[in-house]
């Protein structure tokens, strides 16, 4: 088989994937009841570097630098509603890293879920326990929302944010 044939069949696999990965971003529907109808809801500011040895407060592995109950619903809301266009506006973009800065809990009735959030590299991650249930893309846009309510409340901004 030719170079060039096997550089053709890799693009337009690399294409494919890409659109198969772009099709499936999105929120799915149980987490996003979740966020929506949580009882309680937490916003967490994470250190991104990575420790050795795991903190006594870590959040799935991350040292916890402060965090915040967000209990006003229009801060909720608008929180959440970044949250969905920063993941609409991604289209399959994502970097090798994973340094997350942000982290929010959320428990409706007897489910509780955590996400686990690096806007550097565009990656969000969602435990139900220690367990990853799901992973998707979002984009950078949400941070500033995310980072005003840590302010507002006198939490710690993450260090190192882009």
């Amino acid at each position: 088989m030719s170079i060039k044939r096997v550089f053709v069949i890799a693009v337009v696999v690399m294409l494919a994937a890409g659109t198969r990965a772009r099709a499936e971003n999105k929120v799915p529907d149980d987490l996003k009841t979740i966020l929506e109808k949580a009882d309680k809801f937490e916003l967490f500011s994470l250190d991104p570097t990575p420790s050795k040895e795991k903190p006594a407060d870590a959040f799935h592995g991350w040292k916890v630098l402060g965090q915040t109950t967000v209990k006003d619903a229009e801060a909720r809301k608008t929180l959440l509603a970044a949250f969905e266009k920063g993941v609409a506006e991604n289209k399959g973009e994502v970097a090798r890293c994973f340094d997350p800065r942000h982290g929010i809990r959320a428990t409706h009735g007897d489910k509780t879920v955590e996400l686990v959030i690096c806007f550097e590299c565009y990656q969000v991650k969602v435990f139900a326990g220690d367990d990853l249930k799901k992973d998707f893309l979002i984009t950078r846009s949400p941070q500033p929302a995310f980072d005003k309510i840590l302010t507002d409340a006198k939490v710690p901004l993450p260090p190192g944010r882009k």
